[in-house]
């Protein structure tokens, strides 16, 4: 029987498992550190790391390791009321270049690829194919200033009218826009996650099976679909009740995922989970919840 990480690359999430790492300089590098001593995940996704020096030091210790990282711009973006898909033209633009001037950050921290979300979509939701269009805008100034420097981009779509209520929802959106950027002559990628893709009404296998190897990362995430509920939305909760994703859940998607050949020695798709520490957890105890459900999954699933 194959062993999971025979078919995937895990990877983990420094800002949810460390939420606060990026507000002190060294505790990003300090996680890392932590993560890579467990030996389990091979793949990592940071926030900005406002530190040259770290930024530094943590190239360093990943090219030693061997292991990619995504440098995601989320929390720049919407704290500089950012917004790539904005129907302002001005503050469109302002948007796209602040995440153009984030790439040499990227680099400088041994990323391979930026992550991205559309940002907020506009409160009537007629208007939200216009904002689809002024994303793709921003997308095709992005992905070739990135080409460039040899750097991907990978876009992740939210859920666009229950609880994040991006601009950009879908996966056919998502692989539009893909397109289009690509008559462009440049790439993007998509970031696909499973509470989004619920909460949207799609299923995430076969959101899978449409992108193909457009997926950079595939996020386990738990929401709750259950719109009475006070947790309704996209928390980031551990797996399990009260959410929609738990070991059988996350077993029967390997199963299928694998099925299709995106699990498979050949592809070693890379796989996070994505779980918010919270005072009731240590961040280490939350790497190992999100390592022991993976493995749980996995075997169910084979």
């Amino acid at each position: 029987m194959k062993q999971l990480k025979d078919v995937v690359v895990p990877g983990v999430l420094i800002s949810q498992v460390w939420p606060t790492s990026r507000e002190t300089e060294g505790a990003t590098l300090a996680a890392i550190r932590t993560v890579l001593e467990d030996g389990f995940f091979e793949a990592f996704q940071t926030v900005e790391v406002p530190y040259p020096g770290e930024r530094q030091e943590i190239a360093g210790v990943l090219a030693d390791a061997g292991y990619p990282l995504t440098y995601c711009i989320t929390r720049v973006l919407n704290e500089g009321r950012c917004n790539l898909s904005d129907l302002d033209p001005a503050n469109q633009k302002r948007s796209y270049q602040r995440a153009i001037a984030a790439l040499d950050d990227a680099r400088e921290i041994g990323a391979r690829s930026l992550a991205v979300v559309s940002g907020p979509g506009p409160a009537d939701l007629a208007r939200r194919p216009a904002a689809l269009g002024a994303l793709t805008d921003s997308m095709i100034h992005l992905c070739r200033a990135a080409a460039e420097l040899d750097l991907a981009v990978t876009l992740e779509p939210l859920d666009y009218a229950a609880h994040k209520k991006g601009a950009l929802g879908t996966t056919d959106e998502a692989l539009a826009i893909c397109e289009r950027v690509k008559e462009d002559g440049a790439d993007l990628l998509l970031t696909l996650d499973t509470a989004h893709m619920y909460l949207n009404g799609e299923d995430p296998v076969a959101q899978v099976q449409k992108a193909g190897d457009r997926v950079s990362e595939f996020h386990f995430c738990n929401c709750v679909t259950d719109t009475d509920h006070e947790l309704f939305g996209d928390r980031h909760l551990r797996f399990d009740q009260p959410g929609r994703v738990n070991v059988g859940t996350m077993a029967r998607t390997m199963k299928n995922l694998a099925e299709l050949g995106f699990f498979a020695e050949e592809k070693k798709a890379h796989v996070f989970c994505e779980v918010l520490t919270t005072e009731d957890h240590s961040s280490e105890d939350n790497l190992d919840h999100g390592k022991d459900t993976l493995i749980a999954a996995w075997e169910q699933a084979t």
